[in-house]
């Protein structure tokens, strides 16, 4: 829970900070006299030279609309900033570029109040948009145990069907032809002994696996009452994985290189609990989550670099704008995956062909762009979108298990 907790108050953190990076003034009532703050003399609903408000509110009831309105920012700018992000983000990035800014939510602020709105919900849907539910009821310990007992006898059954398989075929002279039908059918015999051997090895090992994580949850689990029947314990495919990496990490089966071996030491050590690692991954990924926007800049210029009139400040704008649309992607789909997970699959095909679509758009109209000009970049940003992902990855990867 303490994670939910955090999540909400990093997104109301970020619902104040978007509302303070914004410069929302508040509302005017009107005023004469000298301003409160700076002394000058009133002419409106503000003061000419410092912006506060004419009238100074010393209530607790204005307290909390001015908190509300500045974590929610439901004002007139939002409803004029998100349809035009959502269906045209070219328009809504152009006029921010070229000044007509008052009428729309900065793109920095927007940034800001999504992304860490997107880490909130994830927080309390549990990442199921990713992870998928993958919920199973197991048996009992000992009842998995006599399972992997059985298996484990097929499988040298399987085993000594293959060895026996591999020797009829080795019996067969060098001389007899590749497409002999006696050779033919020994091979088959062999492969489909040896697939058989692996797929119950396969099985044993998963049944390890679940057969170690039933028994960590059932210890950690609270004691049934006397006399009550104990729930079937549940594990997910997440657990699964879990265990898998714990037990690499364990026996030396992963390795890291860093080029740094004090680095290298810490994140393998993070790793023995991946629970805890996955937590200070995504601790990591919305506390360092501005990281794209310079990480994006220089493949912006490349598409761009030779184009008189276009500038580093026209590509953040670009690069914010975007973001937060795919952020707010997120959102829908994370809530989805929670409320009607019948139409995750459904919405997550409209979304990968939604993203370069918003793209295109969004290139075409913020750089007055021509349809062949705006398509060709469109492709090679989408390339450019995924490395830039990659390397955010690789870094909060980094930061939050060498941390």
């Amino acid at each position: 829970m303490s994670g939910e907790i955090e999540a909400a108050g990093a997104a109301l953190t970020a619902g104040l900070a978007a509302s303070a990076i914004d410069g929302s003034k508040g509302h005017g009532d009107g005023g004469h006299g000298a301003c409160a703050n700076c002394g000058a003399e009133l002419h409106g609903n503000y003061c000419a030279v410092c912006g506060q408000p004419a009238h100074v509110h010393r209530t607790l009831g204005h307290m909390v609309e001015e908190f509300l309105h500045g974590l929610l920012h439901f004002d007139t700018r939002a409803w004029r900033t998100l349809p035009l992000l959502a269906f045209r983000p070219g328009t809504l990035t152009n006029e921010y570029i070229h000044g007509k800014r008052a009428r729309y939510i900065s793109p920095l602020a927007l940034f800001l109040l999504t992304v860490f709105t997107m880490f909130f919900v994830f927080a309390f849907t549990g990442g199921a948009m990713v992870n998928g539910d993958g919920t199973q009821a197991t048996a009992s310990a000992a009842e998995m145990r006599a399972n992997i007992a059985t298996l484990e006898t097929e499988a040298a059954t399987a085993n000594a069907e293959m060895a026996r398989a591999r020797a009829a075929l080795d019996a067969i002279p060098p001389t007899i032809a590749e497409d002999d039908p006696a050779r033919e059918a020994a091979v088959a015999a062999f492969e489909a002994a040896e697939e058989t051997a692996d797929d119950k090895a396969r099985d044993i090992r998963t049944l390890q696996r679940t057969l170690s994580v039933v028994e960590r949850v059932t210890a950690e689990a609270p004691k049934a009452v006397p006399g009550a029947e104990a729930e079937p314990v549940k594990v997910t495919g997440m657990d699964l994985f879990y265990e898998e990496i714990s037990q690499a990490a364990h026996n030396g089966d992963i390795t890291v290189n860093t080029g740094f071996k004090t680095v290298d030491k810490k994140i393998l050590e993070k790793l023995k609990n991946p629970e805890l690692a996955i937590y200070k991954i995504q601790n990591t990924a919305y506390k360092f989550s501005f990281l794209l926007v310079p990480i994006s800049l220089p493949f912006m210029w490349l598409l761009f670099f030779w184009k008189r009139g276009v500038t580093l400040f026209d590509h953040a704008v670009f690069v914010l704008y975007s973001l937060s649309f795919m952020s707010l992607l997120f959102v829908i789909g994370a809530l989805l995956s929670m409320w009607v997970a019948p139409l995750l699959e459904g919405f997550l095909a409209v979304t990968s062909l939604a993203i370069p679509v918003h793209i295109y758009f969004q290139l075409k109209g913020a750089y007055s762009l021509g349809w062949f000009s705006a398509l060709w970049r469109t492709f090679f940003l989408l390339i450019f979108c995924a490395l830039a992902l990659s390397l955010f990855l690789l870094a909060i990867i980094v930061l939050g298990l060498a941390g």
